[in-house]
């Protein structure tokens, strides 16, 4: 094999010499509709199926169901609580705000393909997931001569295909099953068709529901799935059985009806129209149109480093394990790689967005319902979109925030809190769920947050940074502002002289109070006061872009520069709280009061050194370990720092064999999928995202130049690598190489004329002039010593 396929291997290629004998060790494909985890089994396959529209509940349920208070009158006597110190009843109060929980992502099931009566040779076994055709494939010799499966998920086809292709003839027996509530079976020539119910309601699993599954078969939904054979089959007793042939095509639809944004009235019907479509054409012509489909969006950015040697040759997870004791700073590389590919596939056509988990979930209930929460990991998980080159994958975010803002977050704000606006806290669902959760009884800790709708509109917000497209930032973004900023001015108190927000907490977090009680609640946490601001600030930028002047802006300005200024406790720290106040976890993993820091850019080393250094201060302060979302965020914090050695050190600890027995430890499964534990894809993307600010930042863009520092967190230990395809903001692409820790070379394209301002170690900073459709190359002198 040619030297150059082989370092590709290394840096696109996953590997497994084993079936996956547990769910997190199969390989992901997906089209951002349909995924499945394959399994590699020998002799047949296991594919774990889901669709994106799978989830519990039902259309035009009261978004503020089982909430026992509502309006204005209970949070004002939860801050005045707050004010005289009384943490019981405070919490008391917001606890009576509370619905019920939101709605689960769902497994539809798995469907088993099993090779009838041929012996395989279980050391013969290879498994691979090449990110660069997202194609997951396993290959192993037996008695009828070497045999090879292939799974990929088909956009154009709508299907998830599955093929395979043996020296000699083969017969296929293939059944699907479900953990949902069946409710019909279809069997006709070639075609397995099987539909469930889904269940109007599931409670997470720490929620401990006397009914924790619920089912309703005259309002509920439904869901189907279809697997069509493309060779001649017979269907008896939910068994698809098929003629013997040397090549083998699966084609496998799902669908569900009635409710969600996009969805068929009739299950049954959608998947059968994808699966007729897709049996037109043949596999090569199938496989090809994915590959071509895929690469379009891949092939746009990838990250080359040295890779140890024989690397890749090795199963993931022994080349995890030996990066331990060995350098192999090419895993970081596959690594980054990894995380684009997860996006690609789990987050591109559809209109609702990734969920905890991607695209694929096979619990019922899945890890904190496999949903949403916003008070971190929905955003962490589309970082790396427009900076890696994927600005189509941010499309679903974009549908599902501009749906909250305009539906369940209005009534949230308007008949839960008595403000205006839109609002969401930190839990919710592809129903839009926007109001607190916890049933009455949940912590106020993670229950109460009503800045998720804040700063998802400052994530839109970001986007167009990237973009410049000013239609959309008229048409989509300014009414998600818009919302934002009117119910930041119902939700700031102010006196006339100064301003705060109570309730407030820190998501997640508690201090101790006089007594030494941990309490949740507080005023003017460090984080809504820096999102708050960030969001005046944007709706300055954003107004001035559309040549607007909306009445409430310089009230908006007004009011959150009356907030608390953010600053540095005695002992160096950021400060998180109202008051200098112990922490009741001490190593907790939410760094929330560092937002500011890292995505927002109201911290940096340049502009703000001491409370830069109260930043460090605070993540130091954390200690070394957390989970694998944290240990990403943390990454990406000193990478904005400018901290090229801690995070290298993030990147070891995120890329370190996971372990679920050792409590909240990142670190990666047999199939690279990041652990909290257990998996949240959150912990990949966010990876990406920070790879790629250690090698480039843009946030100091503003309308008249693209600011670009080059290499500004280069870890000591790559010396030398290529980036190609990363985006700064104001749509310039920039390529760069270095060598000996020195920008060597850089490309530059922009689709519009703009002014780029860009510096980089070996570069000084130096203006240029890009023209639409033109490449500006910079290779700087060699130094002279």
């Amino acid at each position: 094999m040619p030297k150059s396929i082989e370092v590709a291997d290394a840096l696109h290629l996953l590997r497994l010499h084993r079936p996956a004998e547990r769910w997190t060790a199969a390989f992901p494909v997906g089209d951002s509709i349909r995924g499945a985890m394959c399994e590699g089994r020998l002799a047949g396959e296991r594919l774990h199926l889901n669709d994106i529209t799978a989830w519990s509940g039902i259309p035009d349920a009261d978004p503020l169901d089982g909430i026992v208070e509502r309006g204005p009158d209970n949070l004002n006597a939860a801050s005045a609580a707050v004010a005289r110190g009384d943490g019981d009843e405070a919490e008391r109060l917001v606890q009576r705000q509370q619905t019920p929980w939101g709605q689960a992502f769902l497994p539809l099931g798995h469907v088993d393909i099993e090779i009838v009566g041929i012996t395989a040779d279980g050391a013969s076994l290879r498994r691979t997931l090449d990110l660069r055709t997202a194609i997951a494939a396993h290959e192993y010799a037996s008695d009828a001569g070497a045999i090879r499966h292939e799974t990929w998920a088909d956009a154009a086809a709508g299907a998830i295909v599955h093929r395979i292709v043996a020296e000699r003839p083969i017969r296929l027996r293939v059944a699907v099953e479900s953990q949902l509530r069946p409710r019909r079976i279809d069997e006709s020539d070639d075609v397995l068709s099987l539909e469930w119910h889904l269940p109007i309601d599931v409670a997470p699993g720490h929620a401990h529901a006397a009914e924790p599954i619920r089912y309703d078969e005259t309002r509920g939904r439904t869901a189907a799935v279809s697997v069509r054979s493309t060779v001649a089959a017979t269907v008896e007793d939910g068994i698809l059985t098929t003629a013997p042939a040397r090549e083998h095509v699966l084609l496998i639809g799902t669908a569900t009806a009635a409710g969600l944004p996009g969805e068929p009235a009739d299950a049954r019907g959608a998947i059968e129209r994808a699966a007729v479509t897709a049996r037109d054409y043949d596999a090569e012509a199938l496989r090809d149109a994915h590959i071509r489909t895929h690469q379009e969006l891949y092939a746009r950015c990838a990250l080359e480093l040295p890779s140890a040697p024989g690397a890749d040759e090795l199963p993931v997870d022994e080349r995890v394990a030996l990066a331990q004791v060995r350098p192999d700073e090419g895993l970081a590389a596959l690594a980054f790689h990894y995380g684009r590919y997860l996006l690609i596939s789990s987050s591109r056509r559809a209109t609702i967005p990734l969920t905890l988990q991607g695209l694929w979930n096979a619990e019922l209930p899945g890890p904190w319902s496999s949903a949403y929460t916003s008070n971190i990991n929905l955003e962490m998980a589309y970082w790396p979109a427009d900076v890696t080159g994927l600005p189509e994958c941010l499309d679903p975010l974009r549908a599902f925030v501009g749906r909250v803002a305009a539906t369940t977050g209005r009534v949230v704000a308007r008949d839960l809190h008595g403000a205006d606006g839109w609002a969401m806290h930190h839990n919710s669902d592809a129903w839009g769920h926007a109001a607190p959760v916890g049933g009455g009884s949940g912590d106020a800790a993670w229950a109460f947050w009503p800045m998720g709708g804040v700063w998802l509109s400052l994530q839109l917000w970001d986007a167009f940074r990237f973009d410049g497209d000013a239609d959309r930032l008229r048409s989509e973004i300014w009414p998600v502002l818009e919302g934002s900023a009117l119910f930041a001015l119902s939700w700031i108190r102010t006196d006339g002289s100064r301003a705060w927000t109570s309730p407030s907490t820190s998501p997640e977090n508690r201090h101790l109070d006089d007594g030494g009680v941990p309490r949740a609640l507080g005023e003017s946490t460090t984080m809504d006061v820096a999102l708050l601001r960030e969001l005046a600030d944007t709706c300055v930028q954003a107004a001035s872009a559309l040549d607007v002047s909306p009445d409430w802006l310089d009230e908006l300005v007004r009011v959150t520069g009356l907030l608390p200024e953010l600053r540095a406790m005695p002992d160096g720290r950021l400060a998180e709280w109202d008051r200098d106040v112990a922490d009741a976890e001490p190593l907790h993993r939410h760094l929330s009061h560092l937002v500011g820091l890292y995505p927002l850019a109201m911290i940096t080393p340049e502009s703000t050194p001491e409370l830069a250094d109260a930043a460090a201060a605070a993540i130091l302060a954390r200690g070394p370990e957390s989970t694998g979302w944290a240990l990403a965020w943390r990454l990406a914090m000193w990478a904005r720092l400018g901290d090229g050695t801690r995070v290298h050190d993030q990147i070891r600890l995120s890329l370190r064999p996971a372990q679920d027995a050792a409590g909240q430890r990142g670190g990666v499964y047999e199939n690279l999928f990041s652990a909290h534990p257990p998996f949240q894809i959150d912990g990949n993307l966010g990876l990406t995202a920070g790879i790629a600010e250690a090698l480039l930042q843009s946030h100091g863009t503003d309308e008249a130049h693209t600011r670009i520092r080059l290499l500004p967190a280069l870890p000591p230990a790559w010396p030398d690598g290529t980036i190609r395809g990363l985006r700064a903001r104001g749509a310039v692409a920039v390529d760069v190489t270095w060598q000996e820790h020195r920008v060597a070379r850089v490309r530059l394209r922009s689709d519009t004329a703009r002014a780029v301002v860009i510096s980089g170690p070996g570069l000084d900073e130096t203006v240029r002039e890009l023209q639409p459709g033109e490449e500006t190359i910079i290779e700087p002198k060699e130094p002279r010593w």
